[in-house]
């Protein structure tokens, strides 16, 4: 008898080491934590076991979406496989065991993991390790079922009373939903709840699965155009993952932190939705057939799409592309991913059953993605022509604009200057006021009117007239033959053109200068280009005035410093001049006096000033040397991107003499091809202490960082001609 009690005690001291070698033993029917809903310390899970790279604990989350896809979490948490980790990290995560109870199921919740050879969850029996069960996400098709907790229900019911683990696989190391997202482990006590799990299951199924397609030829409009269904109905999927349910976002979603995209109605496609959707996925998805009607004219809105990424109108019947569409005007920063309305005369195609084609097959390069909204197809030249009118207008009438880059003006460049395919019927300046600078005294700003122009499609309009100066905080409405500017500063003229009730509006400048030792307008303070002349035939010109000055102190969601001087700076990011290009800017003429020496602030890694007499003799040559791609964001930790540092520079020479500045964009090799320019000042009455003077700004961070302040010091620049 001693002998037996020995063995059977023997014989549970194995069976508890071998169940401690697991995890620790749980009650029967009680899954470990398998809601996720216990506290747990940083980089430790309770009732769980973490092993190699993924499953890393900070990735229980209680986010209502993930990736645009509705997460039907129970309780307040849920693991997100792409919180956890890398999406190219792999491991596993094994719970604690416990004895199998109720009836023998269970259910839980299980995202992503689209390679089922790779990403699995497995039931595993403790004593022997076999795997009594192995669940993969069959669901999930990376477009349509992509992230969502979709249930599961397995059948563990032959194996009720036995002491089981559940390891969960990760061994994906690609980046298509290569993770997996888990939710609500729990054993069911009675056959209702099962049943109650199918139904769940059969729901989020139809919900959030492929939706059956149906189409009428014979029709002369698309379903869904704009795609206010909040999705992809009305739309078919061709090919690829980079154009899904998930790609459809409100128009009220900004991105780059404060860039509006300007749609039409609630919802637009995106391609890259704010960079959740990877860059390197392609993709195609159709509209629904139609018969092309009216005087076949299309209209729709695309951004984005450099490279191989397009818009194409496609033979109903042989799916040949009849016509491709191109965001011809992408311009990076200016206009990157705003929308941009475009119009397509298919005229040549009335009658015919065709469909349109959203592509993208950029799997490389910058913006390789596309972004689309609201299609109207069918259109008669009537139907343009009032859509022509609508969609300039109602960018003339915005109010909102990113301060960082001041993509309003760039936009309505765009919507001014389009090659429409019908006439513009519109009151429109055909040409502008310049920016004027003057001595101070008396002026008479009607006379400045001979300049401008304006039209009504083809009619010539001829009553232009002021109707308004400010200067600072004052405004003055009447007296415009004789504006009193004997004080120093830019006095802003809004002058209007009328006709039969509408009515056009443009703003110029006169800079009123006191004396001509400084430049105009030296620290772009007018809020424009006043005392500036663009020297380069691309720079971007919004009603008469050239773009690039803005008013932001801080640019990408780091919150970077530019060091701007007062409320306005000079910004190369914002003059509609590409990257790969250079630009130069103009000063106005100025006699150096005083000690000789002046100062500019520069940053960015194209910046360089030159210096001219006012014959254009060439006599200075500067450029901005602290330029450093490193340790983003931290200016602190050596890193310098926009932001400027002033340049002291010794023309002492030159006392006396008549002379101009040019600010400069270089092309050069290489990233950050851009430059930005503020507070340029000509005249110092004694030399300026610039051993011992700095700028201080508060330097850019990430997270939740507090950022504390850095000084850039003031630094004499030399001539390198």
């Amino acid at each position: 008898m001693k002998a037996k009690r020995f063995f059977a005690l023997l014989l549970a001291l194995t069976m508890l080491v071998t169940m401690a070698a697991c995890g620790e033993t749980s009650a029967a029917g009680d899954i470990p934590n398998g809601d996720f809903e216990l506290e747990h310390e940083a980089g430790q899970w309770n009732g769980w076991t973490r092993e190699d790279a993924a499953f890393n604990v900070r990735g229980l989350v209680d986010t209502d979406k993930l990736n645009g896809a509705v997460m039907e979490k129970s309780g307040d948490l849920y693991f997100a496989g792409c919180v956890g980790g890398n999406p190219a990290m792999r491991g596993t995560l094994t719970s604690d065991v416990f004895k199998l109870g109720g009836n023998g199921f269970i259910t839980f919740k299980m995202g992503a993991g689209k390679n089922t050879e790779k990403v699995y969850v497995e039931f595993i029996e403790a004593n022997s390790h076999q795997v009594l069960a192995k669940v993969v996400n069959e669901d999930c098709d990376g477009v349509f079922i992509t992230d969502h907790l979709i249930t599961k229900i397995v059948d563990l019911s032959a194996h009720i009373g036995k002491q089981i683990y559940i390891k969960v696989t990760d061994n994906d190391d690609g980046n298509d939903f290569a993770y997996v997202n888990l939710d609500a482990f729990q054993v069911c006590t009675s056959d209702e709840e099962v049943e109650a799990a199918r139904a769940e299951y059969a729901r989020q199924i139809e919900t959030y699965g492929e939706k059956p397609f149906q189409e009428d030829e014979t029709s002369t409009t698309i379903q869904n155009p704009g795609f206010e269904t909040g999705d992809l109905t009305g739309w078919v999927l061709l090919e690829g993952t980079a154009l899904t349910r998930a790609n459809v976002v409100p128009t009220s979603q900004y991105y780059w932190n404060d860039r509006s995209v300007y749609g039409e109605g609630e919802y637009y496609l995106d391609g890259s939705n704010n960079g959740i959707t990877a860059e390197n996925l392609t993709g195609a998805i159709r509209s629904s057939k139609f018969t092309l009607s009216g005087d076949g004219y299309i209209s729709f809105m695309i951004g984005a799409g450099n490279g191989n990424s397009y818009v194409a109108l496609c033979d109903g019947e042989t799916d040949e592309e009849l016509m491709v569409v191109h965001n011809d005007y992408f311009s990076d920063p200016a206009l990157a991913l705003t929308l941009l309305r475009t119009y397509m005369d298919a005229s040549q195609y009335v009658g015919k059953v065709v469909y349109l084609k959203v592509v993208d097959a950029n799997d490389g390069g910058g913006f390789a993605f596309i972004n689309v909204d609201d299609f109207q197809v069918s259109l008669t030249a009537e139907e343009v022509a009032a859509l022509e009118v609508a969609q300039l207008e109602k960018i003339q009438a915005e109010t909102y604009t990113s301060a960082s880059y001041d993509d309003l003006t760039t936009l309505l460049n765009y919507y001014t200057t389009y090659p429409y395919p019908v006439p513009l019927e519109s009151l429109t300046l055909t040409s502008y006021v310049p920016n004027q600078v003057v001595d101070c005294g008396t002026v008479d700003v009607t006379a400045y009117l001979q300049e401008a122009a304006a039209t009504y499609g083809d009619i010539p309009v001829t009553e232009l007239t002021v109707r308004k100066v400010t200067v600072e905080d004052r405004e003055i409405t009447d007296g415009f033959q004789a504006v009193d500017m004997s004080v120093p500063g830019c006095y802003h003229v809004t002058y209007c053109a009328d006709y039969e009730g509408r009515t056009v509006e443009a703003v110029f400048t006169v800079v009123a200068m006191e004396n001509r030792n400084n430049v105009a307008n030296g620290g772009f303070e007018a809020g424009n280009l006043a005392g500036w002349t663009p020297l380069t035939d691309t720079w971007s010109i919004v009603d008469g005035q050239p773009t690039g000055v803005i008013s932001a102190q801080t640019y990408w969601g780091e919150n970077l410093p530019y060091n701007q001087a007062g409320d306005y700076h000079m910004d190369g990011w914002s003059n509609g001049i590409g990257e790969a290009e250079g630009w130069q800017l103009r000063s106005t003429n100025f006699t150096l006096t005083g000690s000789g020496y002046i100062s500019l602030r520069m940053g960015g890694n194209a910046a360089a000033l030159r210096v001219f007499l006012a014959d254009g003799t060439e006599v200075g040559y500067y450029k901005q040397t602290r330029f450093a791609d490193q340790n983003f964001p931290s200016l602190a930790g050596g890193g310098s991107w926009a932001d400027m540092g002033t340049y002291v520079v010794d023309l002492s020479a030159y006392l006396g003499q008549e002379m101009y500045l040019v600010l400069c964009d270089e092309v050069i090799d290489g990233g950050w091809a851009q430059a930005f320019f503020d507070e340029v000042v000509t005249y110092y009455e004694t030399i300026p202490d610039y051993e011992n003077l700095y700028d201080t700004v508060v330097d850019g961070a990430t997270g939740d960082a507090v950022p504390g302040e850095v000084q850039i010091p003031w630094q004499l620049a030399q001539n390198l001609k």
